[in-house]
């Protein structure tokens, strides 16, 4: 029974709701100014000064780490020359916008869940989730404003303007191209093929549009650097190493830390998980391309994301920023599963990395190589449980396509979870 028959105040947004989203707010803006965030922020600030001074090729060539998309470099530079005209230091301001467009999701789920009766229980459990918190206001990378452009585009394709998704895919392209991971799930949404294809031209071109000049100027940097990179293998320095994410950490356990020594199949899933984990979230997308609501589209798009996480073996911290509002959409056994063991993982693994519970000292990662083995056992139960439940996510989509093709050659059975 839904928590509202038994409390009603869940179903209306009182006092309790807003003293949520008042506590997000305080606490994001705690962190953006009160931390000093961590690997990332660093690199940002170089990064963006470097654009700044030298232009995009210029600093590319001096930095081989530049590795983001011409727009959202530019508009990092852009911040960069304000924070020193005005004499702010840099990193607060990126991660205070970022933190504040964060909040901007709180109401974007609220939309998206428009005619539940726990819509506002779930924006006011996001507004304090411990992952957003961290990943939003934090860390201080740019991956939190996927997840605002796939709000947004859920909405679009809700009310069937393609147009509109169009934009908002090839905005989120500008951010971050894992915004594009989303983007079969929403193109098969639209139950016509002009629809379809609208919307893929608009967000191929409105993505181009940023693209193209950086292209035209420095091939290499949109080719190679941005298209051609896959994440990264991180681990510690541990003796044997602790990575932090993926079936690697088993794969260490049955073998043995030299990955010389591993079998060939094993080694091929670590370099190229991208080759599975992406044509699986394809088709998830078209096995639920009859959930076209805004809801029952964010269920997907949750789903989508926790297949990539489950079968991603070049990963970062930061990944679990592009769909942390869709945590709260997808049923409470996953909302609960990916908030206590994914959120949990990475919020306690700061805390150990800063040594402090609300993160204000230096982001240590290199000078803890040992971690505890709770902090272990904590990491194992996260990957586990977003691999049991993109496997189930999978199941249920080819369940319910299956169920739709037995009903007629039209398909057209709702579907419905």
């Amino acid at each position: 029974m839904f928590l509202g028959g038994r409390f009603p105040w869940i179903v209306t947004p009182g006092i309790w709701f807003w003293a949520l989203c008042g506590a997000g707010l305080i606490a994001r803006l705690f962190l953006a100014y009160a931390t000093r965030g961590t690997t990332d922020a660093e690199l940002w600030t170089r990064h963006a000064e470097g654009v700044a001074t030298y232009g995009l090729t210029g600093h590319s060539q001096r930095d081989v780490l530049f590795n983001h998309p011409p727009f959202i470099a530019m508009v990092m530079a852009k911040l960069w020359m304000i924070a020193r005209d005005w004499q702010i230091e840099f990193r607060v301001l990126y991660r205070t916008l970022f933190a504040l467009a964060d909040v901007v999701n709180i109401w974007l789920l609220v939309r998206v869940l428009a005619g539940q009766p726990w819509r506002f229980l779930a924006a006011g459990l996001y507004a304090v989730a411990p992952v957003a918190l961290v990943l939003a206001a934090m860390h201080g990378n740019t991956d939190a404003l996927v997840a605002t452009c796939l709000l947004v585009t859920c909405l679009a394709v809700d009310t069937r303007r393609p147009w509109l998704a169009g934009v908002c895919i090839g905005i989120g392209a500008w951010i971050k191209l894992p915004a594009l991971f989303a983007a079969p799930a929403f193109g098969f949404a639209f139950p016509r093929w002009r629809d379809r294809i609208r919307c893929a031209l608009i967000a191929i071109l409105v993505a181009v549009s940023t693209y193209a000049p950086a292209f035209a100027e420095n091939p290499e940097l949109v080719w190679s650097r941005i298209f051609g990179y896959r994440g990264m293998l991180i681990q510690t320095s541990a003796d044997p190493l602790i990575w932090i994410w993926g079936f690697k950490t088993w794969f260490v356990r049955m073998y043995d830390g030299n990955m010389m020594e591993w079998p060939a199949w094993a080694i091929w899933f670590r370099d190229f998980s991208h080759r599975v984990s992406l044509p699986l979230m394809v088709a998830f997308g078209f096995l639920r391309r009859r959930e076209n609501q805004a809801h029952s589209l964010a269920v997907t798009i949750a789903g989508s994301y926790a297949i990539f996480y489950a079968f991603s073996e070049t990963w970062t911290f930061q990944y679990f920023a592009w769909s942390m509002p869709f945590w709260f959409v997808a049923g409470r056994g996953f909302g609960l599963a990916a908030n206590l063991f994914g959120g949990g993982y990475i919020y306690l693994l700061y805390v150990f990395l800063c040594q402090d519970w609300l993160l204000r000292p230096e982001w240590g990662f290199s000078r803890h190589a040992p971690w505890p083995l709770w902090l272990i056992l904590l990491r194992d139960c996260a990957h586990t449980a977003f691999a049991m439940f993109a496997l189930v996510f999978l199941a249920q989509a080819f369940i319910a396509e299956w169920k739709a093709w037995r009903s007629g050659p039209d398909g057209s059975a709702t579907i419905s979870r």
